[in-house]
């Protein structure tokens, strides 16, 4: 009963089927540009880096890239986030940059490279931001 909080009857549990759903550091991420990628690389510092090297399974360098973007959900700077054509086997540098949660600025900086005859891709990648916790954590989305 409404007005006085007592159940009314006989009552049941009910159930609803919830979907799985997955959640990355990446969701936590919002996409930001900045106007000069270099300047703001070198003014937020080292202090809170994280340095990084993964070996890739990937056969080309575009799907890599277009990976490292995905997973990091941060937003490709100077035009880096489409390899050039007839870059002729040279590593590809890729700058990204975004803003996580609690406003933390965050800055990446990514060097993609192919591994030879044997295919992959190798990535090394710094994270620059305010906080070396979530420069830990984005580094870790890998």
């Amino acid at each position: 009963d409404p007005a006085t909080g007592e159940e009314e009857g006989d009552s049941f549990e009910e159930e609803y089927p919830l979907e799985d759903l997955e959640i990355a550091t990446s969701d936590f991420m919002a996409k930001v540009s900045v106007s000069d990628f270099r300047t703001s690389w070198e003014t937020m510092g080292n202090t809170n880096e994280v340095l990084e090297k993964f070996v890739l399974q990937f056969k080309k360098m575009e799907e890599a890239v277009a990976a490292v973007i995905d997973f990091l959900g941060m937003q490709p700077c100077d035009g880096t986030g489409t390899v050039r054509v007839n870059s002729g086997g040279k590593p590809h540098m890729l700058h990204l940059s975004g803003v996580f949660v609690g406003g933390r600025s965050v800055l990446a900086r990514a060097q993609i490279a192919m591994q030879g005859e044997s295919g992959g891709v190798i990535l090394k990648i710094a994270v620059r931001s305010e906080d070396q916790m979530v420069s830990r954590m984005v580094a870790d989305c890998i």
